[in-house]
């Protein structure tokens, strides 16, 4: 190779390592440890995640079991799930403190499971049993499988039918949103397309990834539509894509369980970096199903194989 060319070649590689440089500056991702108890830490695999961004407290929820973590990755609290709520599908937790919990009631096998969002207190003591009411007629049958609680309103989720009902905070409904239709969804691939991961970020947007179409959209309280993703197994790139979420500073996170990874990018969907990887070293992420960033940008990461939930430190440098 003639010196020209070598020359050339070299300014070209050091543009590009620039470059790479230049995309991950300002943010620097940092392992600190999985949510433990006094035993160590606990193993959770597929359970509810959500964290209280004004206390820096993590609630995660299975079948039976509510558990409260503080900030510092510790189990401060626990309580049974009362079985005469129903079955547990979900939660949250207002501005008052108090925990939403989504269950389904499977008492009456002729009228089918019937859901409500049931109010309890910070020891999970029933306050009262929230019913959705004045739903339109075509959402009668409606069955969210996912909720969400902001600015007074709850967030109820229909991931196979990718459909949204708001209601007030007594239950009044508000609005309903068909997902599908707002990304303009072809009709004959509906019924085999759902959406995956869903988040609201801190102006009120919609976030949420549908991996059949290998894409995350982010949807506006206006109904502005902008989406990213591209298929493939290199960085930056959708295998299948589980949860999406905001870091508050502009950033959205997206985890792949195929990848095994929790890939970041900027305000406009530019790949800045990823981390994670399928690997037995603490750091490492088994099939990373829903994320959660704290109100001190702790990022938690539930996952599979019991391997609990590992949680990061977002630096911004």
């Amino acid at each position: 190779m003639n010196r020209p060319r070598l020359r050339n070649l070299l300014g070209i590689l050091i543009l590009g390592a620039c470059s790479l440089e230049g995309a991950s500056a300002g943010l620097r991702v940092d392992y600190l440890y999985r949510l433990s108890d006094f035993s160590g830490t606990v193993p959770f695999g597929d359970v509810r995640l959500h964290v209280d961004r004004a206390h820096d407290e993590v609630y995660v929820g299975d079948a039976s079991t509510i558990r409260i973590f503080d900030d510092s990755g510790m189990e401060v609290y626990r309580f049974g799930h009362d079985p005469e709520l129903g079955s547990l599908r979900d939660l949250a937790v207002d501005e008052g403190g108090d925990i939403l919990i989504l269950t389904y009631d499977y008492g009456d096998p002729a009228a089918g499971p019937q859901f409500s969002v049931a109010r309890c207190d910070y020891r999970g003591r029933l306050r009262t049993r929230i019913a959705v009411e004045a739903l339109p007629e075509a959402l009668v049958d409606f069955k969210p499988n996912k909720m969400r609680y902001r600015d007074g309103e709850i967030y109820l989720v229909n991931a196979p039918e990718m459909r949204v009902v708001v209601t007030d905070r007594d239950g009044v409904f508000v609005r309903s949103l068909n997902l599908a239709e707002m990304v303009d969804l072809p009709l004959d691939e509906r019924p085999a397309t759902k959406l995956s991961g869903f988040n609201l970020d801190e102006s009120g947007n919609m976030l949420f990834t549908v991996p059949v179409l290998f894409t995350a959209f982010v949807v506006s309280p206006q109904g502005e539509v902008r989406s990213f993703g591209k298929v493939g197994s290199g960085p930056g790139m959708f295998g299948i894509v589980s949860d999406i979420v905001s870091d508050g500073r502009g950033n959205y996170l997206v985890a792949d369980k195929l990848r095994s990874v929790v890939m970041i990018f900027d305000a406009d969907f530019v790949f800045v970096e990823e981390f994670g990887y399928l690997t037995t070293r603490p750091d490492g992420l088994i099939r990373p199903s829903s994320l959660a960033v704290s109100g001190s940008g702790r990022l938690y990461v539930t996952q599979m194989r019991n391997n609990g939930i590992s949680v990061f430190d977002l630096d911004s440098e």
